[in-house]
């Protein structure tokens, strides 16, 4: 999930593996400083305020209209110049659930479809750890069934294959470390028989473990 905002507007999007989706843009209605003294800019200003906390209350509702129920969401980048964004997550009443998915708050120069960019480009560390933590779910499994039940585990191109003409393979595990060819073959037969494909890395120990083991494995229906 990302939320770009400023005193101004905001933007509502989603990044979906390289993909960044606009989802709703606000306007806030915040009236721009006066230049008044006395009473008058006092009250000009606390009615400025009150004005700024209705649109962060405004976009927490918006938020929560698009990222609730949103099954997939692993977290959301909050972003924007100045202090806005962190007065927004301080003023805005965000759902608990919500707030304890954002994960990163990034200082960036825009809040419209080009702030969307730049926070995803500022946020490159972050989207990689959550890769490396979705990876590690991936692995635990794997080793688990294999440590459990390795009657339900394939691993290595020739016992995958076989898994495969067989129609055993419910999940099939592919390592970058692999030839993109035959990765590619691999993939298109787990597939053809309605299997789940996922694509790991080497980056983390657990990628290593795995390539040592021929870059490949499967988590089978039934045992073979």
């Amino acid at each position: 999930g990302l939320f770009v905002i400023e005193r101004q507007e905001a933007t509502i999007g989603v990044l979906e593996g390289k993909t960044i989706r606009v989802l709703q843009k606000l306007t806030s209605g915040i009236p721009g400083k006066t230049e008044k003294g006395g009473q008058s800019a006092a009250r000009f200003s606390r009615i400025r305020e009150g004005m700024a906390k209705e649109y962060y209350r405004r976009a927490a509702e918006d938020i929560k209209e698009q990222f609730f129920n949103m099954p997939k969401l692993r977290g959301i980048i909050v972003g924007g110049p100045g202090p806005t964004k962190e007065d927004f997550i301080k003023q805005g009443e965000l759902t608990t659930a919500l707030k304890e998915k954002i994960i990163a708050v990034k200082d960036i120069g825009y809040s419209d479809e080009y702030g969307l960019k730049l926070l995803v480009e500022a946020s490159q560390d972050v989207l990689a750890q959550q890769e490396i933590i979705v990876e590690k779910k991936i692995f635990e499994r794997f080793f688990t069934m294999l440590a459990t039940k390795p009657h339900f585990v394939a691993y290595g191109k020739a016992q995958v294959r076989k898994a495969l003409e067989a129609g055993a393979v419910a999940e099939l595990i592919l390592s970058s470390w692999l030839d993109e060819k035959e990765s590619a073959e691999f993939e298109l037969t787990a597939l053809n028989i309605n299997s789940l494909v996922k694509f790991v890395s080497e980056d983390t120990e657990e990628g290593i473990q795995f390539r040592n083991l021929g870059g490949i494995g499967a988590i089978l229906r039934f045992a073979i």
